[in-house]
């Protein structure tokens, strides 16, 4: 019996909802606003993020390089890094939010770093914090922006903001630097803080601060001067050397004086700044125009009374729209009496010659003034005159202007002369509009020798002269052949003239006089000079009929002005050709050597000689035509054209022949590339012009040829030439060049036959051997199974070939070898070199129709032994 066990029991766990939110999910919620209070913390401190463009990175630290507004600290560099092409580097850098108002359309930066020179040092405070980018803000309201390009050092205006501003114009900047101090009375009163060139590029803009207390200093009548470095002056009266303070050697410095008097003045007014004190010239200021090349010097020339210096040119400058020089200019207070309307200045110049030594030590140092005074009201502007027109002035001379082309060594001072007499002398040479302008001074005692038709020449030089009485040499005294003179003669009624010719000699003044009253003028054109000069002579068929009066260059080429006779120049018409006759004239061919010589004159002098030539062109453009020489105007005749296909041997000046005699020239040769032909011009000479320029005349390249028959044409061995048989037909302008003589007019034939053999172009075509045509070609047939010979044959000879006739080869030796031996068969000695081909007519009863141009017939290989037997009469047809 079991005992009984007690029975199991289960329990389940008693779940209960909690009443609210575990304190422990705040954490996650803390933890994602302080993070998002962080981001925006770091986004406002980080401010505006900027880039900035420097030529260098020198001195930029990311992290510890700032950016300083009035020292204090608005921004940071985060980032350096080079530009896209490799030029420059930008920064990245972060302005504070409270300074992101200074950021604009015109904010500027630029590296703060310590500097020294000789003139201080600057920007001490970053070698404590090290290099720092300065900000300058942009103009309020301006537009907002985040790149920027920093300048190369800190902005002049910054600068500028306190004293009184003032600019300075000079030539160069010479010692000053930024820093150089202003001093007055060694006291420095200022300072320089900017330089830059003016708009034109031609002075240095210098721009100072004067400290408020000595503001007063600066009137309208200061004066500024450049005290830097040292200073020295040599001349005849010794050496001058000068230097200020050791600080103004080594750092530059400006002195500043102001005359008592001035007014005050404002701000940015504009001073000049000389280069030194002797410059400034602190005295009475007056203006004098000077005259051109006036060698004044700009800095210190000085104004002379009586050997003492009583001021000095301060500056030169151009007024009038550049067409006055004007000098400014200092005079000592003690002279201030003779500064009146009537005082005169004087420009005083060296002047070097053999027959007068004047002021020479102005050709080292420059020319000076020298005052004279005078009597009438105050006055502060005056104009300056040379020496030689104040002694014109003063000595009642008259004056004379000459013209000429050429100056002839003539320079102020040399002699007028009168019969060897001196009565006056050159005050001026100069160059006006491409003539030479000569100014001279008469003495009024010989004023009456100055007429209407006087006629002044150079007489200060030695010359030859080739006349036909002979060599005429003529020497002048010692004195006018070192200094140059000018005579003159004295011709007309008592009125002179404003200006006269001046003439290169006396034979030319001599030819004038000639010209004015008994010749006619030509203008003659010339593509260069010819070797001519004024007088040469002008010859029609060796007889001088004039002379050559003037030339000069215009556009292309040269205007030759001649004068001929009045009783010669009915010999000008309208066929009358010019050309050069100068010197010795050699034509050199295979018929000798011919050579022509001018005149004695024309040889020494050149010449141009004339005649009439019908059919050459002789005007263009209304001037009369110059030729070269007698042969190329000669050869300019009736112009064509000649067209040439193959191989070229035509050269510019190949002759043109008929039956041995020259009529005509090659002038130009050229290639036509799209019609692969030669085009040749040439002109047929006038008296042939009428018979060859016609249609129906040929043209040939006439080859040599050498035979057992005899030499043709020997000549063109050596030089080619072309030949023509005249023709009959209406004028005509353009032709063509044919290879061989046989033209267009022969009468053409067809020969076919299955090999080309010993038949070439100019093969022979023999009648009972006797030449009577050519080969003008030989080609392959249409569909290459033969090969067709064209023949030409002469017109008188056509009638020979019958529709029935027969054509052989008989070039070469033919030899045949058989059982019953061998046998030779050559044609003629000249058929064997040559080559040719040969005809015959069968002896028929009835005597065949002439062949037709263009008939084709069968060429024999060779031809039978009865074929050159054959008797067959041909009678010529009427």
């Amino acid at each position: 019996m079991s005992n009984p066990t007690p029975s199991q029991k289960s329990y389940s766990p008693e779940v209960k909802r909690g009443g609210g939110i575990s304190p422990l999910w705040l954490l996650p919620f803390l933890t994602v606003i302080l993070a998002g209070f962080l981001v925006y913390k770091a986004i406002q401190d980080a401010g505006q993020r900027i880039q900035i463009y420097f030529s260098d990175a020198q001195g930029l630290i990311v992290g510890r390089t700032t950016i300083q507004y009035q020292g204090l600290e608005v921004g940071m560099v985060r980032d350096v890094k080079l530009t896209d092409d490799l030029q420059s580097i930008y920064v990245e850098a972060d302005i504070y939010p409270e300074a992101t108002k200074l950021l604009g359309q015109n904010t500027r930066f630029w590296m703060v770093k310590p500097t020294a020179s000789l003139s201080g040092v600057s920007g001490l405070d970053a070698l404590v914090s090290g290099n720092y980018i300065a900000i300058s803000p942009g103009a309020e309201g301006s537009d907002f922006e985040t790149e920027f390009t920093a300048l190369e050092r800190a902005p002049s205006d910054l600068l500028a903001k306190e004293g009184l501003n003032i600019t300075l114009s000079a030539r160069d900047l010479g010692g000053v630097s930024i820093g150089s101090q202003i001093v007055y009375r060694k006291i420095p009163i200022g300072e320089v803080y900017n330089y830059q060139l003016d708009e034109e590029a031609k002075n240095v803009l210098i721009q100072a601060s004067i400290r408020d207390e000595y503001r007063h200093i600066i009137t309208d009548d200061s004066r500024f001067w450049n005290v830097s470095g040292v200073g020295a002056t040599i001349g005849f009266s010794g050496v001058d050397v000068r230097f200020d303070s050791l600080s103004a050697l080594i750092g530059g410095a400006i002195a500043v004086d102001s005359p008592d008097g001035g007014e005050p003045i404002g701000d940015n007014s504009k001073f000049k700044l000389y280069p030194d004190l002797k410059t400034a010239g602190r005295g009475i200021a007056i203006k004098v125009e000077l005259p051109d090349n006036n060698n004044i010097s700009a800095s210190g020339a000085p104004i002379m009374y009586r050997g003492i210096e009583v001021g000095q040119i301060t500056d030169l400058q151009l007024r009038d729209e550049r067409q006055k020089i004007v000098a400014s200019a200092a005079i000592q207070p003690a002279f201030s009496d003779m500064l009146n309307s009537g005082t005169r200045f004087i420009l005083e110049e060296a002047e070097v010659s053999f027959s007068e030594v004047r002021n020479l030590p102005n050709i080292i140092k420059g020319n000076f003034l020298t005052i004279v005074p005078g009597e009438g009201e105050r006055a502060r502007t005056f104009t300056a005159i040379r020496q030689n027109d104040y002694d014109r002035q003063q000595a009642r001379s008259i004056s004379v202007q000459l013209t000429s082309d050429n100056s002839f060594g003539l320079d102020v001072g040399a002699h007028i002369l009168y019969k060897g007499i001196t009565v006056g002398s050159i005050a001026g040479v100069q160059l006006i509009d491409d003539q030479v302008s000569i100014d001279t001074l008469i003495d009024v005692r010989y004023a009456h020798l100055i007429k209407s038709n006087n006629r002044f020449f150079v007489t200060g030089s030695a010359s030859a002269e080739l006349t036909e009485s002979g060599l005429n040499v003529n020497v002048p005294p010692a004195k006018q052949l070192l200094t140059g003179s000018i005579s003159f003669v004295s011709e007309g009624t008592g009125k002179a003239k404003k200006t006269y010719q001046l003439y290169q000699s006396k034979s030319l003044a001599e030819l004038a006089k000639y010209n004015l009253s008994g010749s006619s003028k030509l203008t003659l054109y010339a593509t260069e000079l010819p070797p001519i000069s004024k007088g040469s002579p002008l010859l029609y068929r060796n007889l001088q009929v004039g002379n050559v009066s003037d030339f000069k260059l215009v556009d292309g080429g040269v205007f030759i002005t001649a004068s001929i006779e009045n009783q010669y120049k009915y010999l000008v018409t309208n066929q009358t050709v010019f050309w050069n006759r100068s010197g010795i004239e050699v034509e050199a061919s295979l018929s000798g050597v011919n050579v022509t010589a001018s005149p004695l004159k024309s040889l020494v002098q050149g010449g141009i000689a004339f005649d009439s030539l019908p059919g050459v062109i002789n005007k263009q453009n209304e001037k009369w035509l110059l030729y070269d020489n007698f042969k190329s105007a000669r050869k300019l005749g009736q112009k064509i054209s000649l067209i040439f296909e193959g191989e070229n041997s035509v050269v510019k000046g190949t002759p043109i022949k008929y039956n041995g005699i020259t009529v005509g020239e090659v002038t130009l040769v050229y290639p036509n590339f799209s019609q692969e032909k030669m085009e040749i011009d040439a002109h047929i000479l006038p008296e042939f012009a009428a018979s060859i320029a016609r249609t129906g005349s040929y043209f040939w390249i006439a080859k040599p040829e050498i035979g057992l028959g005899g030499v043709k044409n020997i000549g063109n061995l050596l030089s080619q030439s072309i030949y023509v048989t005249p023709g009959n037909g209406e004028p005509k302008q353009s032709f063509t060049l044919n290879s061989n003589a046989v033209g267009s007019n022969g009468v053409q034939f067809i020969l076919q036959s299955e090999q080309r053999g010993s038949v070439a172009k100019d093969t022979p075509v023999l009648y009972r051997q006797i030449e009577v045509g050519r080969v003008t070609n030989v080609e392959l047939g249409e569909f290459a199974d033969r090969v067709v010979t064209t023949v030409s044959i002469q017109p008188k000879f056509a009638y020979l070939i019958r529709q029935n006739s027969v054509f052989w080869n008989t070039s070469g030796v033919d030899v045949s070898i058989g059982i019953s031996g061998a046998e030779i068969r050559a044609g003629t000695v000249d058929s064997l070199i040559r080559g040719g081909i040969t005809f015959a007519t069968p002896e028929d009863k009835q005597l065949e129709p002439i062949a037709k141009p263009g008939q084709a017939f069968y060429l024999h290989p060779q031809g039978q032994e009865g074929w050159t037997k054959w008797r067959t009469a041909i009678p010529k047809p009427q």
